[in-house]
């Protein structure tokens, strides 16, 4: 169940602007890690959410363990987990992000995933994020970008 190409080819298709963070993020910059999810942060603006709850309902996505979703709308500050016909996908609000969207983007590299180009996060975003996150597993995965890197980077502008 693990398809992301076609997953990222419908954002891709649907208009959807988004930047992949999180575990695809860690492994296009360089770590060794496994991940089972596409995790992909969004712009708030309302037509780039109309795309998303669009492509929600033609996925039929579902919560993850299988139950319906309540909406297919993202609030600001928001995530939605989802199950869809291709893969596990997270979505998260811009608000999410170490700066404002369009920056983020900005510093993003169109990399392929599986074939598919998609935009990632920078080296320096990703960092950040998973600083602010400080769970186990982003402990990890700084420990991992390191060992790939050596010094990590600051923290990004804020704009």
């Amino acid at each position: 169940m693990n398809d992301f190409a076609s997953a990222l080819r419908d954002l891709n298709d649907a208009g959807v602007r988004y930047v992949i963070v999180g575990g695809l993020a860690v492994i296009r910059h360089g770590a060794v890690r496994a991940t089972k999810d596409v995790d992909a942060a969004v712009s708030m603006d309302r037509e780039n959410l109309a795309r998303l709850a669009a492509l929600v309902e033609r996925w039929e996505a579902t919560n993850p363990d299988g139950t319906p979703l309540r909406t297919a709308t993202l609030t600001a500050g928001g995530t939605m987990a989802l199950r869809t016909r291709h893969c596990f996908v997270d979505i998260l609000s811009a608000q999410l992000l170490p700066a404002p969207f369009h920056a983020v983007l900005a510093r993003s590299e169109v990399k392929r995933i599986d074939g598919v180009e998609a935009p990632i996060c920078s080296l320096a975003d990703l960092v950040a994020m998973k600083r602010a996150a400080g769970r186990s597993t982003d402990q990890l995965d700084l420990e991992r970008l390191s060992d790939a890197h050596g010094a990590l980077p600051d923290d990004p502008p804020s704009t």
